[in-house]
């Protein structure tokens, strides 16, 4: 790695746009783009970029995709049928595979920010989202698949 790498722009480091995810009653949009679940790794990809690690889960046949600059994870083992994201808010606690940074976007309910509206999710929707509590802190947020619907 030479001093004048950085002209190079495929040396650079690129940051990406903050995530905002919104939840309404029947849809969630992410970036502006519906999506449903279960997903699949193309529509996750076109919205989210490439995960930057796949990594096996092991005794299994899951994998795990990373998003380590946004703090995002789905696990799966089916690339075709991701059934929920994690959105992980406090990497410190080790929830097994996880990014190597915390998600730092911003999630709305029905037009609320997460921790205002989080209470009012009831099972009527399509996905479910729950909050990851440890030690008293939220450090996750997952949203997937409703499996009550």
């Amino acid at each position: 790695m030479g001093i004048f790498d950085w002209r190079n722009p495929n040396n650079r480091k690129t940051t990406r746009e903050k995530i905002t995810i919104e939840c309404d009653q029947d849809f969630i949009i992410i970036n502006n783009e519906a999506i449903s679940f279960p997903t699949n790794y193309s529509i996750l990809k076109s919205i989210l970029g490439e995960a930057s690690r796949i990594e096996p889960v092991k005794q299994t046949n899951s994998k795990v995709y990373l998003w380590d600059e946004i703090g995002i994870y789905c696990s799966t083992n089916n690339p075709e049928k991701m059934m929920m994201l994690l959105l992980v808010e406090d990497n410190r606690y080790g929830l097994g595979h996880q990014p190597k940074n915390n998600f730092k976007g911003n999630v709305f309910i029905d037009r609320q920010p997460l921790e205002e509206g989080i209470n009012n999710v009831n099972g009527d929707r399509p996905y479910m989202i729950r909050a990851i509590n440890k030690d008293n802190n939220r450090v996750a947020v997952a949203l997937g698949w409703n499996p009550d619907r």
